[in-house]
């Protein structure tokens, strides 16, 4: 049994780990080799202008929020909404080097946490348990708008 819990851990390290590899790179990088790959090509930037389309939509709930709208994004395990859609998103938004990652970051790993609490949950209860997640994030993402839009209204 503890050498299951320990395999698990290190494996979940290793993924948390390697996952975010690339993440400080795209958000430093990713405007400069735009910049530097649309100067070269039109195909390039027409690809570049696609990808950052992309990234402009889906940052729109993000922006509102900045760090903990982009750690949100990050922890939901939806396919589309990992670390390096969040570093793209981050670059895209001009957040600071050190906010993105940390958001990312923690993104990652509360993303990580709950898999590894589905999956050893087993299949009956993950299921109720992501409906009832689903349910707490977006009561917890309107309360947090509504909060918004009071502070900003005084």
């Amino acid at each position: 049994m503890f050498h299951a819990i320990y395999a698990q851990n290190l494996i979940s390290t290793i993924c948390f780990s390697r996952n975010m590899v690339p993440v400080p790179f795209i958000i430093l990088y990713l405007k400069k080799l735009a910049t530097f790959l649309s100067q070269r090509s039109a195909w390039a930037t027409r690809i570049m202008d696609l990808l950052f389309e992309r990234a402009r939509r889906k940052a729109a709930p993000i922006e509102e929020f900045q760090w903990l709208g982009l750690m949100l994004f990050v922890a939901v395990p939806f396919p589309g909404t990992g670390a390096w859609t969040g570093a793209i998103i981050a670059s895209v938004l001009g957040m600071p080097f050190w906010s993105g990652l940390s958001a990312n970051f923690v993104g990652v790993v509360l993303a990580g946490l709950l898999v590894n609490l589905l999956m050893n949950l087993g299949l009956k209860y993950a299921i109720g348990t992501g409906v009832l997640l689903f349910i707490v994030s977006t009561v917890m993402w309107g309360a947090l708008r509504g909060v918004k839009k009071s502070l900003n209204t005084k």
